[in-house]
């Protein structure tokens, strides 16, 4: 079971830092005319939409899942050696695909665009944030496989009425990423000249840095777990994490 919780941590958290176009224009909001009220709007329409979404989809999971039945094995019907042979290659995938990507985006410099739309967050209120937020989590939603493959295994563990505990706790470490700068912000902002400039510089450094340090971390997991269950017969790890 501990496996299992920091399955559904690690999941949540690179799901939040996977979307890092959503922190920095989170942060770039501390730079509108009431940063704070405009912040939170965006935080509280993304995370209460991102959560009503995986509950919706607990409650018509049966219907979703047959429906994709027709088109995809079962999980069962995936014997043990091949799953952990496309967890190993998945794995070697994650190092590799994050490695180039943390190269080739050092070697472009051009500019970014949360830097093309910084004017215009610029110009947002709560009401426009709020909504903005709503817009991301509801358009996110559907590709978001972290977050559909954590609500099909708690469904498994818990049943879909009582999966609940752990959706909201999946949705807390999602928000996060989130906090942290907020309350940064509210921390230094009366003590830090300039201190909406510093966190737009760093945030869009760190979250790519940490977006790919997850993810090759993870890979590492991945291939560690399948070599050793090539190795031993065993899995490192006794929840599978797909």
């Amino acid at each position: 079971m501990p496996d299992f919780w920091f399955f559904l941590t690690s999941t949540a958290l690179f799901d939040s830092l996977s979307t890092a176009v959503q922190i920095v224009i989170f942060i770039f909001l501390f730079s509108t005319k009431k940063p704070v009220a405009t912040s939170v709007a965006f935080l509280v329409g993304l995370s209460l939409t991102y959560l009503v979404c995986g509950v919706l989809f607990l409650g018509q999971m049966d219907a979703i899942n047959a429906f994709f039945a027709q088109f995809f094995p079962k999980a069962n019907s995936v014997s043990d050696p091949q799953y952990y042979l496309l967890q190993l290659g998945f794995g070697v995938l994650c190092v590799a695909g994050s490695l180039f990507f943390a190269f080739r985006k050092k070697k472009n410099r051009g500019p970014s665009m949360e830097e093309r739309l910084s004017i215009f967050l610029q110009v947002l209120n709560p009401v426009t944030a709020a909504i903005l937020g709503v817009v991301f989590s509801v358009t996110g939603f559907p590709a978001s496989l972290p977050y559909l493959g954590a609500l099909e295994k708690l469904a498994k563990a818990f049943g879909p009425n009582g999966a609940l505990p752990g959706v909201l706790y999946y949705n807390f470490i999602y928000v996060v990423p989130l906090l942290i700068p907020l309350g940064i912000y509210l921390a230094f902002r009366n003590h830090v000249e300039g201190i909406e400039a510093k966190l737009h510089l760093h945030s869009r450094k760190w979250a790519s840095l940490i977006n790919y340090g997850l993810t090759i971390f993870l890979g590492i997991l991945f291939v560690a777990d399948s070599a050793v269950f090539f190795a031993t017969g065993h899995p490192l790890l006794a929840s599978k994490f797909f």
